[in-house]
C-alpha cells in the first residue's frame, strides 16, 4: 500500500511540475497554463502592425505557481495597448493581475511581457471606449514592464 502511494505522489508531483513548465494554451472560452511562443525582440513597441480589434492570450500568474491563460479582445488607443474585461466578478484572470500586475502577452505568434493596469477614472474610460462601459466592464491598460 505504501508504494502505491509513493507511485500516486510521485505522478501527481510530475502534473504539477509539467502544468508549470509545459504550454498549453487557452482555447476560445477554455483557459490555458503557459503560452507557448518566443519573446518578441522588442518588447517596447509601437503597436502600428495591429489594426482594430484584436484577439489575444493574456497570461497570469497564480499562487500556486501554474500561469493561467485566457483568450481576450483588444485594442491600440493613443498609442497604448488595451485589453477590456467582461464580467471580472466571476472570472479568475482579473484577480490573479489584482495580487500579481506582470502578465504575458502573446500576439501573432510572439510573447510581450507586461504590466497590466487597471483603468479606474470614468473620465479616461470614456475617452478611450467613446462609449459608456456597461457596469462590470474593467479596462486593462498593458504597460511595459
Amino acid at each position: 500500500m505504501k508504494k502505491i502511494a509513493l507511485i500516486f505522489v510521485g505522478v501527481l508531483i510530475t502534473l504539477y511540475i509539467a502544468a508549470i513548465f509545459v504550454p498549453f494554451e487557452p482555447d476560445e472560452r477554455r483557459p490555458g497554463t503557459r503560452l507557448g511562443g518566443d519573446l518578441a525582440h522588442v518588447q517596447d513597441t509601437d503597436w502600428s502592425f495591429l489594426q482594430g480589434r484584436n484577439q489575444i492570450f493574456v497570461e497570469t500568474r497564480t499562487w500556486y505557481l501554474i500561469p493561467h491563460s485566457v483568450t481576450t479582445t483588444s485594442w491600440v488607443a493613443d498609442g497604448a495597448f488595451y485589453v477590456p474585461c467582461g464580467s471580472c466578478d466571476s472570472k479568475r484572470w482579473p484577480k490573479n493581475v489584482e495580487r500579481d500586475p506582470r502578465v504575458r502577452l502573446k500576439i501573432n505568434e510572439s510573447i510581450y511581457e507586461r504590466r497590466a493596469i487597471r483603468i479606474t477614472d470614468p473620465e479616461e474610460r470614456r475617452r478611450l471606449m467613446r462609449i459608456r462601459l456597461p457596469e462590470g466592464v474593467a479596462l486593462y491598460r498593458m504597460d511595459p514592464r
